[in-house]
């Protein structure tokens, strides 16, 4: 059991280990079609390091676009605030609408989130992933935070036994700011 178990969980690894005798073989062979030794060299640590890292380039693409699109493209958006009554504050101003202990907001009837997911880039793996605060009276959006997750490359998705994307960095808290910049209280 134990050794399945290493197995599996290094999968990846043992390709990469397969793969390096190849890329080694490879670079030899066309390394020696070229006339002089440091052509001969460059030519096969050339493409050695070609070979090998190709597996992975769609991994390293995908990080690179995942941060270009959490840099200039994720973030919140406000529309319009909204001024509740101090009913809705405790009197140190603090929301009394938000309680981490049951889940988050507690006004979701009256401004219902509307989830919005779906693939962003199939070539890269990244979908979007955030969500719309509206009025439910009017239907009006409120505000917007966007996310986006990146599922990894090819060699992560089909031979790793547990997958977990990656999302931009302060998920938790844009969310959370949409909210507290949505939500105002009245003045007295």
């Amino acid at each position: 059991n134990e050794l399945l178990g290493f197995v599996v969980l290094t999968g990846p690894l043992f390709l990469i280990l397969a793969w390096l005798p190849v890329c080694i073989w490879i670079a030899v062979k066309v390394a020696k079609r070229f006339p002089h030794r440091g052509a001969k060299l460059a030519g096969g640590l050339g493409i050695f390091l070609l070979l090998f890292f190709l597996p992975f380039a769609d991994e390293v693409a995908g990080r690179i676009y995942l941060n270009h699109l959490c840099t200039t493209e994720a973030g919140v958006k406000v529309y319009q605030t909204v001024v509740l009554p101090a009913g809705y504050w405790d009197e140190r101003g603090r929301a009394k609408f938000i309680d981490e202990k049951a889940g988050g907001f507690l006004l979701g009837k009256e401004y219902p989130p509307q989830y919005q997911s779906g693939a962003y880039s199939t070539f890269f793996h990244v979908d979007n992933a955030g969500y719309k605060r509206v009025d439910g009276q009017s239907g009006q959006v409120l505000g917007e935070v966007t996310d986006f997750i990146y599922w990894g490359g090819w060699i992560r998705r089909n031979f790793s036994p547990n997958n977990t994307a990656i999302i931009c960095d302060g998920g938790v808290e844009r969310s959370n700011s949409l909210i507290k910049q949505i939500f105002r209280q009245k003045n007295s």
